[in-house]
């Protein structure tokens, strides 16, 4: 049989983005919204007591480095198809990488200055090409 091979594939359905993203994406966003550090950063990487309380920005950074490496040991042991990879742990390690960054957001967004208090930008001059 020489009919034709073409696969369909997401694009041509009329669907974008990765199908775990369309599958789980709902459920990550919720799960994170409802992140709580002290009750559910102890079941994924056992920190210590210290970096639990710690909410400085720098705490908060290194907590969401440990996070990143534990994602990507998760995501290497997902693609190797090994024997200890846990679908329920990838999610929660998900749910609460997103939850630190949301956390994360307000305490390091900082107050734009307008109005008299703002530094005057100088004007383009044509030694500078308009770049500012």
């Amino acid at each position: 049989m020489s009919g034709d091979k073409r696969r369909h594939t997401a694009s041509r359905l009329g669907r974008t983005g990765s199908a775990a993203k369309r599958i789980f994406g709902r459920s990550i966003t919720a799960s994170a919204a409802v992140y709580g550090r002290s009750r559910d950063l102890p079941r994924l990487l056992a920190p210590w007591p210290h970096e639990i309380e710690d909410r400085m920005e720098a705490g908060r950074l290194h907590l969401l480095a440990k996070l990143r490496r534990a994602l990507r040991a998760e995501r290497r042991r997902a693609r190797a198809n090994h024997w200890s990879y846990d679908l329920n742990r990838h999610l929660g390690l998900l749910s609460a990488y997103k939850g630190e960054l949301a956390n994360l957001a307000p305490a390091v967004a900082r107050p734009t200055r307008t109005g008299s208090d703002a530094p005057e930008r100088p004007e383009a001059g044509p030694e500078d090409n308009g770049r500012a």
